[in-house]
């Protein structure tokens, strides 16, 4: 494992290399995340100083693919009947796993890996970094991140931070670490307890070229239920089964495939500074 750097106040630095092939929009360019971004989104001139500021959404293609990506596993109850259906499809996405899932279901872990899908990091647990300290969020990421790279033996470079939520003094730290911090430009809203086939129509209708889509194969949120709601039960691997039959001539990809072929896009989305 390579030396980290200090935790230390934000590197307000921005290599001149990498913001020439970034694009930084505004959240308000990327429309709903239930929908389509607007295409091609709105040329903005002088955001390239705000890169700091902005996580990764998508990447700035006409080409009809997107990046599939799940969040809050591995949990045994859903991950292998999905990795058996994107295998089965031969379809490779990014699981943004929590730290503590990975320690508990190290089987499930190495299965993600072995059968061709990127690993991401999304924290130890899913508590929301915003609502603690900087330094002390900023441990918690470097010891999350120690323990799945040492339960899979592999660096991880991409994280999202629980709920999406962030600052820049956080991002500034997440990127000393390694971590390439990618958020999404759609979602399924399949936090919700809603059929496959719902979830489904919903995750279809907010992929756009170049999307990033979110997804999970678990809630790992129960604590945040309201009254009235109660955990998901819908099959997700049907979900995902009939998401891609949904989306004929679109090709799936990892986050890291997608930004490797194309230009990523930063947004600033303010919302989400809390």
């Amino acid at each position: 494992m390579s030396e980290r750097r200090p935790l230390t106040a934000p590197d307000p630095i921005v290599r001149p290399r990498a913001r020439t092939r970034l694009r930084v929009v505004l959240r308000r360019d990327l429309g709903g995340f239930d929908r389509p971004a607007p295409r091609p989104l709105p040329q903005r001139r002088g955001l390239g100083v705000l890169a700091p500021l902005a996580a990764t959404v998508c990447v700035d293609t006409p080409a009809r693919e997107f990046a599939l990506t799940y969040d809050d596993g591995p949990d045994p109850a859903h991950t292998p009947a999905l990795l058996d259906l994107l295998a089965d499809r031969g379809v490779h996405a990014t699981f943004f796993v929590l730290a503590d899932a990975a320690a508990a279901h190290p089987d499930l872990l190495h299965r993600i890996i072995n059968e061709g899908h990127e690993l991401g990091l999304h924290g130890q647990d899913h508590r929301r970094l915003t609502r603690v300290p900087t330094r002390q969020a900023l441990a918690q990421t470097a010891a999350a991140q120690r323990t799945v790279e040492q339960l899979s033996g592999a660096p991880l470079r991409l994280f999202r931070p629980p709920y999406g939520a962030h600052t820049p003094a956080l991002l500034g730290g997440w990127r000393r670490l390694g971590l390439d911090v990618i958020l999404w430009s759609g979602w399924a809203a399949d936090w919700q307890d809603d059929p496959a086939p719902t979830i489904a129509t919903r995750a279809a209708a907010a992929v756009h070229p170049g999307g990033i889509l979110l997804l999970h194969d678990t809630r790992a949120d129960a604590d945040t239920l309201q009254p009235g709601e109660r955990m998901p039960a819908f099959d997700r691997a049907e979900a995902t089964a009939l998401l891609v039959d949904a989306l004929p001539g679109w090709t799936p990809r990892t986050v890291g495939d997608l930004i490797a072929r194309h230009r990523p896009v930063r947004a600033v989305q303010r919302e989400l500074w809390r």
